[in-house]
C-alpha cells in the first residue's frame, strides 16, 4: 500500500523516538508493557510475559499477527510478511491480508446483509464468545493475547527471531531479548488454551491439556512431547519425557489465537454492518525446512457461527462467503502484477518489470507471492471426501477458490471505504465475483473478449500479449488481491474452517518467480492432501564456534545429545547423509543467499543426490544436483580463516555468520533427499581477550597420555577449541553395553552387543562422554571440554613384538614349557622365544623358525576377521598323536601329520572350555603329497628346506575336527569337506638344521593376534599446562593494547553494512570499563559502559543526544576498574551528506 511521504517521515520520527525495536515502559500498576501500534502490549503479570502480537517465523517466511485478527503488517505499520528472512536490507511481499466474511443473515435483525473481518482496519477483537452475545472481556491480560510455542525452544537459536520480535538487526539482538522471546514460548506452552480450542496433541487420551516437563542431559528444563526424547542414551525413549503437546500438522512453530466480532463499534467501522455473531478461531503454522514448506506459512481459519445476543437459535446465513484479502507490495508497492492459477486455487502477484529497487538493493531478482484455497468451506457431496480440521470427513467437499479478483488502488475499482455500509454492500459485490462498483446493480467481471467470467487474469503465459484466450494483468500499480470461496449455509452453533496458505518464491527473474511459486505450492497441496503426514529433515544440528586470532573453529559435534538427534533421526524411511557447512551474508540469510562451503557424508553409495527441484534459470522443475557429497566421511568441526563472501581473509574484529545443516537420504522416494535449516552461528575472530594466555593451538596433540591394561589400542587427544580447555585430568574406560545398530526402523531397532567407551573427568567427577562406539582413528569423534579424544582400536593384525615382529612364539620344547632362561628379547612382551624368522630357544632337540613363501609376514594369507582378537597353537606330536591332514589343493590324499593345531581362546590359555581344534590342509609345494616331510623347498626369508605349508582352516558349523578325522579313519580317505574358514595360510616350519626332522613331540608355538580395548583397559591424561590462564599482571600489561578501528576513521569502513550504521570498535577491553569521549575543548561527547563478555565496544559516531558528531580529533579515555585508564587519539572524518530523496 503507497504511502505519502508525510506518512514515511511520521513512522519514522515515532520508530526513532520510542524504539529501536519496541521499547518497554512502566505503568502504573508495576505491569511491564511493550506497546503494541497504540495499544497493544507486552505484560509481565506475576513474572508471567504474554504478548498480544507475535510472529510466525520459523522457515523461510515472517508473518506479524495481532489477537485482534489482523496480519501481515508491522507494528510501526509497514510491510509485514517478509521473504526471504532475514536480508538485508529487510524484504517484504505482502503490505497486509486478512480474513473477510459476509452473508445473508436471518436473525430478525437489519440489515440482513452482512460483513466482516479484517483488512487495514479489524472488524475483530481478541476473545472467545462464551454465549450468544457475550464475549470474553477484550481488554483482559489472558484474553487481549496470542499464543506460539515451539517445541525446541529451551535450545533453538532466538536471534533472529527476536531480531524479528523486536524489530532490530540481528547482530543487535541483546542476551535480554532472546531470553524475554524464550520466556514468552514458555509461558504460551504452559498457558496453551486448549480449552478455547487450541490445537494440541492429547496424549494421555483425557480430554484435557496437561504440559510437564523434564531435565535433559545437559542440565536444560525441556516441555515433554508426544515424540519424547532419549536422556539415557539406550536407544528407546524415556516415558518421563512424553506428554501432552501443543500444535498441529507435526509443524515446528504454531500460533493460536481467538477473536469475535461482537463490538459493534469495531465491526461498523470495519464494514458499516452490525455483528453477525461469529467467533474466529485462527491457527498458524510453519515449519523449519529448506525444501518448498520452509516458503510457507499455513492459515485456518475457524469460524463458528455464535450469534448476538439477539440471535434467534433457528438463525441462519444464507450465501455465506470466505475472502483471502491481501494487499501483496513486493519490495515496492507500485509495479505488481495479479494474476490467479484456477487448476491450483492459486492467486499470487508477481512484478511488473525485470528488477524491484528493495530486491535489488538486497541482491535478488523480483519475488512472487500468493496464496492457495487448500481447503475451503464445507458443503454436503454425496460420494465426496473433505478435509476439515487435518482429518478426512466422508460426505462432504470442501469448495476451491470460486472467484479471483484484484483490483489497484486509486483507480475505478478501489478499496471499499470503511464505517459507512456501502462498504457491505460493496464487498457484497466482490465476494460474489463483482465489480465493488456500482454497488447496484452489480456489474460482472469481463475477460478481454468481453465473457462474463469469475477469475480475473487467469492467463498461463505471464510474458506474452494479452488476448482472450490470454488474460494476463497490465498497467502496474498497487495491487489488492481477493481469493474467495463460496457460498455455504451456516445455522446457529455451525462451524465452517478455511485453510488457506501464504507462500512466498524467488527465482532467477520475475516470472521464474512465479514458477518457482507453483512448484513450492504443488508441493503444500501434497503435504495437505496426505494430513500432513511427511517425512522430515535431520534435526538441526548445534553449533558453536572459537573465535580465535585470524580464524574461527566451526563446531557441530561438541553436543553429544544433538549430534545423536541429528544422526539418528530416521523417520519414514530416511536416514541421517551428511551435513552442509555455509557462510551467510546476514544471520537470517536464506540458504539460497548463503554459500556452501564443505559437505561430509557417510561413505556409502549415495554421493551427489539429484531430485526434482525447480530450476531458476529454466523455470522449469527438473531432475537436478540437490546435495554434493563425495564419501569424505563425517566431519564435526572445522577451523576457517577466509571469508568466502567477500574472497579475503578473516578479519579480527569483523561479525561473520557461518552454519551447518544436516541432510538425510531415500534412495526409494522421489524426492531422496530433505535438509535441515541452516543452525547459524555469529562469530567475530579475535586474539586472547585481555589477560589471557592460551597456550595451545587448534590442532595441538596433548602429550602424556599413560595405558593400563592387556589391549592394542591407543588414544589421541586433539585440541579443538584452545579456548575451552579445563586443565583438568581425563580417563577412557571401556564397557560392554548394548547398542543401537538400525534404527531404519524406530518400532523395530536391531540392537547388538559390543564395547564402547567412556570419557571421564577424573577431576570433576563427571562423565563428559558416554557410550562411544568410534574406535576407527578417523575424523569423525565427538568433542567436549575443548579435546578430541581418539579411541583407536586394535589393529587388525598378528600382536607386535619389541622389534616389530609378529608374535610367533615357542612357549614349549620336548621338556615343558620354557624357563625364563630361554625367553629371548624378541620375544617380549610375551613369555617364550620368538621363532618367526628366528631360531627357537637353543640347548634342546630340533632347531627350527617359522616363515613363509616370501621374506615378510605379507606372504602369510590370512583372515583377520576370524584372527582377531584369538590366540592360536601349533602343537607337535609323534606322528600318532597328530592330525590328519588333508592336500586338498593338489591330489586330495590325506594323511597323517606330527601336529595339531588350536584355536585357544582370547588370553586363556588355562582354560580348555574354549579351544577349538582345527583342521590342517596341506600344500606339498612341489614335494611329497600325503606325507610331512621337508622337501616343500626353501622359505621365502632364508631358503632353509621347509616342511609342507599348512592352512589352518576352523570346521564348518556343525562339524568339528574329531568328525574329520572320523570320516577318515572310518573311510580310508575324505569323503567330505568338513572345514569352514581359512583363519591362516602358508605357515611353513623350516629345517634349519636340515636333519629331516619335524619339532620334537611337545614344543608348541603360540600365535598372539592383536587384543582390542575392554573393560580392563584405562587410558588417562591431564590437560594442565594446556588450558588458558590469566593474571593480574596480564591484565595490566594488556591496557596497553586497547585501541580504535578504525583511526582515523574517513568517512567509512569495511565493517559498516551501509551509510546509516557507521561506528568506531573500541577493542581488547576488558568485561568491565567506562568510555569517555571528549573533544578538543574537553566538553563530553558521549559515554559507552561497558559490561559484558566481549572485548569490544562499538560507538556509532552519534553523541549523547543521538545526534552525529562532526569531523576531527576526539580523546577518548577507558576507564578500566582496578587497573587505571588508557588514553587514545580519535581522528574522525565524517563522509560528505547529500539529500538522495525529496
Amino acid at each position: 500500500m503507497k504511502r505519502t511521504l508525510s506518512k514515511i517521515f511520521l513512522t519514522t520520527a515515532v520508530c526513532m523516538f520510542l524504539l529501536s525495536g519496541i521499547a518497554l515502559g512502566a505503568e502504573a500498576d508495576g505491569k511491564t508493557t511493550l506497546d503494541k501500534r497504540s495499544s497493544g502490549n507486552v505484560v509481565l503479570q506475576d513474572d508471567s510475559p504474554r504478548t498480544n502480537r507475535t510472529l510466525v517465523n520459523v522457515g523461510q517466511v515472517a508473518m506479524w499477527i495481532y489477537s485482534d485478527g489482523s496480519s501481515a503488517n508491522t507494528p510501526s505499520g509497514d510491510s509485514g510478511l517478509f521473504y526471504p528472512r532475514g536480508s538485508s536490507p529487510s524484504t517484504a511481499v505482502i503490505y497486509q491480508d486478512g480474513m473477510v466474511w459476509g452473508g445473508i443473515v436471518n436473525d430478525g435483525g437489519t440489515p440482513a446483509l452482512r460483513v466482516g473481518g479484517q483488512t487495514y482496519s479489524a472488524g475483530t477483537v481478541p476473545g472467545a464468545i462464551l454465549s450468544a452475545g457475550v464475549p470474553e472481556e477484550e481488554t483482559a491480560v489472558d484474553v487481549d493475547r496470542i499464543w506460539r510455542v515451539r517445541r525446541d525452544y529451551p535450545t533453538a537459536d532466538l536471534r533472529q527471531d527476536a531480531a524479528e520480535f523486536y524489530s532490530v538487526a540481528a547482530a543487535s539482538v541483546t542476551d535480554a531479548q532472546m531470553a524475554l522471546v524464550r520466556a514468552l514460548y514458555k509461558q504460551d506452552w504452559i498457558d496453551w488454551p486448549a480449552a478455547k480450542g487450541a490445537p494440541f496433541y492429547d496424549v494421555d487420551n483425557d480430554g484435557v491439556y496437561t504440559p510437564g516437563f523434564y531435565t535433559n542431559a545437559e542440565g536444560v528444563e525441556m516441555p515433554k512431547t508426544r515424540a519424547g526424547a532419549d536422556i539415557d542414551g539406550d536407544g528407546a525413549v524415556d516415558a518421563s519425557t512424553v506428554g501432552d503437546e501443543p500444535g498441529v500438522a507435526d509443524a515446528d512453530q504454531v500460533v493460536w489465537l481467538v477473536a469475535n466480532d461482537l463490538n459493534t463499534g469495531v465491526v461498523q467501522s470495519f464494514s458499516g454492518s452490525p455483528s453477525m455473531g461469529m467467533e474466529m478461531q485462527v491457527t498458524l503454522w510453519a515449519y523449519a525446512r529448506s525444501d518448498a514448506m520452509g516458503n510457507i506459512i499455513f492459515k485456518q481459519f475457524r469460524v463458528i457461527y455464535k450469534g448476538t445476543e439477539t440471535t434467534p437459535v433457528n438463525a441462519t446465513i444464507d450465501s455465506m462467503y470466505f475472502c483471502q484479502w491481501s494487499d501483496p507490495d513486493l519490495g515496492g508497492a507500485g509495479d505488481d502484477f495479479a494474476g490467479c492459477d484456477t487448476s491450483l486455487s492459486l492467486g499470487f502477484a508477481y512484478n511488473s518489470s525485470s528488477q524491484d529497487a528493495v530486491y535489488a538493493r538486497a541482491g535478488y531478482a523480483p519475488p512472487a507471492g500468493g496464496y492457495d484455497f487448500f481447503a475451503g468451506p464445507l458443503v454436503p457431496e454425496e460420494g465426496a471426501t473433505a478435509i476439515f480440521g487435518l482429518k478426512e470427513r466422508p460426505g462432504w467437499k470442501n469448495l476451491p477458490m470460486t472467484s479471483f479478483a484484484y483490483f489497484a488502488a486509486g483507480q475505478a475499482d478501489s478499496d471499499p471505504p470503511f464505517g459507512v455500509y456501502n462498504s457491505t454492500l460493496q464487498w457484497w459485490n466482490l465476494l460474489r465475483g463483482y465489480h465493488p462498483l456500482p454497488e447496484s446493480p452489480s456489474q460482472p467481471w469481463t475477460d478481454p473478449a468481453g465473457n462474463v467470467t469469475m477469475f480475473r487474469v487467469p492467463g498461463e503465459n505471464l510474458s506474452g500479449e494479452v488476448t482472450a484466450n490470454n488474460w494476463i494483468d497490465s498497467n502496474p500499480g498497487d495491487r489488492r488481491i481477493l481469493l474467495v470461496s463460496g457460498p455455504v449455509e451456516m445455522a446457529v452453533k455451525d462451524t465452517q474452517e478455511v485453510v488457506v496458505a501464504v507462500l512466498g518464491a524467488l527465482g532467477s527473474d520475475r516470472l521464474s518467480s512465479v514458477s518457482a511459486l507453483k512448484f513450492y505450492d504443488a508441493s503444500a497441496q501434497f503435504a495437505f492432501d496426505n494430513l500432513f503426514d511427511l517425512p522430515k529433515p535431520p534435526a538441526a544440528p548445534k553449533v558453536s564456534a572459537a573465535e580465535l586470532d585470524g580464524k574461527i573453529v566451526l563446531n557441530w559435534g561438541d553436543n553429544p545429545a544433538g549430534v545423536k538427534a541429528t544422526e539418528t533421526s530416521a523417520n519414514k524411511g530416511y536416514t541421517f547423509q551428511g551435513y552442509n557447512i555455509y557462510q551467510l551474508p546476514s544471520a537470517g540469510a536464506s540458504q539460497g543467499q548463503s554459500v556452501r562451503l564443505a559437505t561430509y557424508d557417510v561413505v556409502d553409495e549415495a554421493t551427489v543426490i539429484a531430485q526434482d527441484a525447480f530450476d531458476e534459470s529454466s523455470g522449469l522443475v527438473l531432475e537436478l544436483p540437490v546435495q554434493f557429497g563425495s564419501n569424505s566421511g563425517i566431519l564435526r568441526s572445522q577451523v576457517f580463516t577466509k571469508d568466502y563472501i567477500r574472497e579475503k581473509s578473516l578479519l579480527n574484529g569483523q561479525v561473520y555468520y557461518f552454519g551447518v545443516s544436516a541432510y538425510n537420504y531415500n534412495g526409494g522416494e522421489v524426492t531422496k533427499t530433505l535438509e535441515s535449516p541452516i543452525s547459524v552461528v555469529k562469530v567475530i575472530p579475535q586474539t586472547a581477550k585481555p589477560g589471557v594466555r592460551i597456550p595451545t593451538a587448534v590442532g595441538d596433540v596433548i602429550e602424556g597420555v599413560t595405558h593400563e591394561g592387556p589391549s592394542f589400542g591407543s588414544v589421541e587427544v586433539h585440541v579443538i577449541d584452545p579456548t575451552k580447555i579445563t586443565g583438568d585430568s581425563y580417563a577412557v574406560t571401556f564397557r560392554l553395553d548394548t547398542v543401537s545398530a538400525d534404527l531404519s526402523d524406530p518400532e523395530h531397532p536391531v540392537y547388538e552387543t559390543q564395547d564402547v567407551w567412556d570419557l571421564t573427568n577424573t577431576t570433576k567427577g563427571t562423565k563428559v562422554l558416554e557410550g562411544q562406539t568410534n574406535q576407527s582413528g578417523d575424523e569423525g569423534y565427538l568433542n567436549v571440554e575443548g579435546i578430541m579424544v581418539k579411541v583407536f582400536g586394535a589393529p587388525a593384525s598378528y600382536a607386535p613384538m619389541a622389534n616389530g615382529d609378529p608374535a610367533f612364539i615357542e612357549v614349549a620344547n620336548e621338556n615343558g614349557f620354557l624357563a625364563d632362561a630361554d625367553f629371548d628379547a624378541n620375544g617380549a612382551p610375551f613369555a617364550g622365544n620368538n621363532v618367526w624368522h628366528s631360531l627357537n630357544a637353543g640347548g634342546y632337540g630340533d632347531r627350527y623358525y617359522v616363515s613363509t613363501t616370501t621374506s615378510g609376514i605379507s606372504g602369510m594369507r590370512t583372515n583377520f576377521g576370524e584372527l582377531v582378537p584369538y590366540d592360536f597353537e601349533l602343537r607337535f606330536t609323534t606322528l600318532e598323536e597328530g592330525s590328519y591332514g588333508w592336500w586338498a589343493f593338489t591330489d586330495g590324499s590325506v594323511g597323517l601329520v606330527p601336529f595339531q593345531i588350536w584355536k585357544v581362546g582370547v588370553g586363556t590359555f588355562d582354560d580348555p572350555s574354549d579351544d577349538v581344534r582345527m583342521i590342517p590342509i596341506m600344500f606339498e609345494g612341489g614335494g611329497t603329497s600325503g606325507a610331512y616331510t621337508p622337501d616343500h623347498g626353501g622359505d621365502g626369508a632364508f631358503g632353509y628346506p621347509a616342511f609342507d605349508r599348512i592352512y589352518w582352516y576352523l570346521p564348518a558349523d556343525g562339524e568339528s575336527y574329531d568328525a574329520h578325522h572320523q570320516d577318515i579313519v572310518t573311510n580310508g580317505d575324505l569323503t567330505a569337506d568338513h572345514s569352514g574358514n581359512e583363519v591362516i595360510g602358508r605357515l611353513l616350519v623350516c629345517d634349519f638344521d636340515e636333519n629331516g626332522q619335524p619339532p620334537m613331540p611337545g614344543s608348541i608355538v603360540r600365535i598372539f593376534s592383536t587384543k582390542p580395548n575392554s573393560p580392563v583397559d584405562k587410558f588417562t591424561f591431564s590437560t594442565a599446562g594446556y588450558n588458558p590462564s590469566t593474571t593480574a599482571a596480564a591484565q595490566k600489561a594488556d591496557m596497553e593494547l586497547i585501541n580504535a578501528y578504525p583511526n582515523p576513521y574517513y568517512g567509512m569502513h569495511e565493517f559498516e553494512l551501509n551509510r546509516f550504521q557507521r561506528s568506531v570498535t573500541f577493542s581488547h577491553l576488558p568485561k568491565q570499563c567506562t568510555i569517555r569521549v571528549f573533544n578538543l575543548a574537553g566538553v563530553l561527547v558521549r559515554t559507552i559502559e561497558k559490561d559484558d563478555d566481549t572485548q569490544f565496544a562499538a560507538w556509532d559516531l552519534n553523541n549523547q543526544d543521538g545526534l552525529p558528531i562532526a569531523s576531527g580529533m576526539y580523546l577518548a579515555n577507558i576507564e578500566v576498574p582496578n587497573l587505571g585508564n588508557r588514553i587514545l587519539k580519535v581522528a574522525i572524518v565524517m563522509e560528505q551528506q547529500f539529500l538522495d530523496s525529496y
